[in-house]
């Protein structure tokens, strides 16, 4: 009966023992999982950017083909390879300083982590080695660009207003107009022609002017408008531009309406101004 206190006290001993144990287990395989993440992370970052030297690697072979066949070209082909040129090398810059970056993130979140793996870190300082020669190659490349002929040294000095001049154009397609007014409000904007006397008392209303100021229409982008507000009942407004029947739908209550245009292509096929007459 005298050993009963010691078997529980060993008893107990060996439940503390074994607790202790078992945290310790779960506190060295949270350590491993937090490695192990740690490491994939890093290695996710060090895979992008040696996709992204091959890319650049590849870039640069396109920019030195391009380069060897502009010259003899006429002024059109060398303009438009001259353009395909300067997009490489605009392309090669943005890579080159993504890489950078993410060689710079690499290194530190490897050194700031409880989990440094060494030969991340060698690895890095051989990145941020290659980087530094794309670096040089790109930049020679460039000096040689510039030397060619009239040209391409003209395309890299006018290259950002032809991309005015294509924005510009893009805008152009996708624009579109619209007004809404009464009789006399359109009229007086030089949209709608009022009848003579002779076509009223023949029941002819108002008609389209042949041509009109579209400074007084709200702008749009027609890919990107699907629907156009009006605070007025849909009974009280008339299309008068225009547009397939199946391409919209008015939409409203009694006191306001929502166009809907449902084929924004076929909608504004027709006529890229919308005028509604309003009662």
């Amino acid at each position: 009966m005298a050993l009963k206190p010691w078997r529980r006290i060993l008893s107990l001993l060996l439940v503390v023992t074994f607790t202790t144990w078992l945290g310790a287990c779960r506190q060295e395989d949270q350590k491993k999982e937090e490695q192990r993440q740690h490491v994939e992370s890093m290695m996710e970052i060090l895979l992008q950017v040696q996709k992204n030297l091959g890319r650049i690697r590849q870039k640069e072979a396109v920019v030195e083909r391009l380069s060897s066949d502009i010259e003899g070209r006429q002024e059109v082909g060398a303009e438009k390879i001259g353009k395909e040129i300067y997009g490489n090398i605009r392309y090669l810059d943005s890579t080159l300083t993504a890489s950078k970056a993410l060689v710079s993130k690499l290194e530190n979140d490897n050194r700031s982590s409880g989990y440094r793996v060494e030969s991340l870190d060698r690895l890095t300082r051989e990145l941020k080695g290659d980087l530094e020669a794309r670096e040089k190659e790109i930049s020679s490349m460039k000096g040689e660009i510039a030397k060619l002929n009239k040209e391409v040294s003209r395309l890299m000095s006018t290259v950002d207003v032809m991309d005015e001049v294509i924005n510009d154009q893009e805008d152009r397609m996708s624009s579109a107009y619209y007004i809404v007014g009464t009789v006399d409000q359109l009229a007086g904007k030089g949209i709608l022609v009022q009848p003579g006397a002779l076509a009223k008392m023949l029941g002819t209303g108002p008609v389209i002017a042949t041509d009109y100021d579209t400074k007084a229409f709200r702008q749009i982008d027609i890919t990107e408008t699907k629907d156009i507000y009006f605070d007025k009942p849909s009974k009280s407004l008339h299309i008068l531009t225009p547009h397939s029947k199946g391409s919209y739908q008015l939409v409203g209550g009694n006191t306001s309406t929502l166009l809907l245009i449902k084929d924004p292509l076929e909608f504004w096929r027709k006529s890229r101004c919308l005028i509604i007459l309003r009662d």
